[in-house]
């Protein structure tokens, strides 16, 4: 046991001492695959060669930057996510983690429409503290059913900031994406009262899901973008991009926020070099065809396995296979674990978020062991 950590989380006893593109290795030298991603930040793959280059290289010119002076780096960042995104004449800040961009851009959406409440999709998970976090002590934070259009009747977008969307959740919802119709219902609703609209993209962006942006999967352009962990491949820096009308407000109505690593050049030099990756290695493509071969392997264990795989859902390479509740899946995760392969689990579904670099082979491997798995069970 690893006795000089604060238990949050549980973890194995392994320690892993090295990484390298889809795979990890423990002190004892076995290899596994990741479909994790770490925590679905390394994208481009682990310890990426090109990215160790360049973050050498800044740390001999600088890392860290007070508020005295710009930043080539945050500033070059700032434009890259823009035209990536689609705005124009907009502004961007750069900070640690995702939690931090979600609650700063729902300060911000608080301070330019002088109202408190937010509202998110039930099954999403927007931040680990602050006005994001799923509390009941959280009062500002209103949810819809996701994709029951019936439910946004409930809603009182008269005294909505913001609405936080979250286009494909990991977490609480074990990869679910919201309906076209339902998204698009509620963006307009959003316009029509003054409603700003942040897409959260802290794990659906960088190509996870087939496109920069999970919101490009829809008709709705938003007012602010919330970047994170794929952002820096695994260094923490994330970002709050929002659009011309915001960034104009700021002339009118300056607004004071510091924090001790705002647009650290190491951060914005990390971040731009795996844009440059993503964009060299033509990453973005890569994810959704992967993800639609990842997917139809998926799919011929619901032809193979009657009754035991429940659903398969899919987009880009964000993915999860829902097992029958009469399986133990907490036990089949943990023998794929065992057998190399690490995947997560959560509401008995098998969750796969592998670096856009994972190859087809990898894929087989798993894919292969899960089949193994579940032929060896009898419901």
């Amino acid at each position: 046991m690893i006795k000089d950590i604060i238990p949050f989380y549980n973890s194995s006893d392994n320690l892993m001492v090295k990484s390298r593109d889809c795979y990890l290795f423990d002190s004892e030298g076995k290899k596994y695959i990741d479909f994790e991603s770490g925590v679905w930040c390394t994208n481009i793959g682990h310890s990426n060669k090109q990215l160790i280059k360049r973050v050498n290289s800044q740390i001999k010119e600088s890392i860290h930057q007070g508020y005295h002076f710009r930043n080539k780096y945050a500033e070059e960042l700032s434009v890259k996510l823009q035209q990536l995104i689609g705005f124009n004449n907009g502004a961007s800040v750069f900070l640690s983690s995702g939690s931090e961009a979600v609650n700063l851009s729902i300060t911000l959406a608080r301070f330019f429409t002088g109202r408190k409440n937010i509202l998110k999709i039930d099954n999403s998970y927007l931040s680990a503290y602050g006005f994001g976090q799923v509390s009941w002590e959280n009062e500002t934070l209103e949810s819809v059913t996701f994709n029951d259009i019936d439910s946004i009747r409930n809603i009182d977008f008269r005294n909505i900031a913001a609405f936080v969307i979250e286009t494909g959740g990991a977490s609480f919802g074990m990869v679910r994406f919201p309906d076209h119709e339902f998204i698009n219902r509620l963006a307009e609703i959003c316009k029509k009262n003054d409603c700003l609209i942040i897409a959260e993209e802290v794990t659906t962006g960088m190509g996870r899901l087939g496109k920069w942006f999970g919101f490009q999967h829809y008709d709705f352009i938003p007012d602010i973008v919330v970047t994170g962990k794929a952002l820096g491949n695994g260094f923490p820096v994330s970002g709050v991009t929002i659009n011309s009308t915001l960034a104009g407000k700021f002339e009118q109505s300056p607004f004071r926020y510091a924090q001790s690593h705002q647009n650290d050049p190491l951060g914005c030099s990390v971040a731009l070099e795996v844009i440059k990756i993503i964009e060299t290695d033509n990453l973005i493509d890569r994810s959704g065809a992967t993800g639609k071969y990842f997917k139809a392997k998926l799919d011929q264990l619901i032809a193979m396995h009657t009754g035991k795989v429940k659903e398969i859902r899919a987009r880009g390479l964000m993915l999860a296979a829902e097992l029958d509740e009469r399986i133990d899946g907490e036990s089949i995760n943990k023998q794929l674990f065992e057998s190399g392969f690490v995947v997560g689990f959560k509401l008995n579904t098998l969750r796969f978020l592998p670096p856009l670099t994972i190859k087809h082979s990898d894929i087989d491997k798993m894919v292969r062991k899960l089949d193994e798995l579940l032929r060896e069970l009898h419901i």
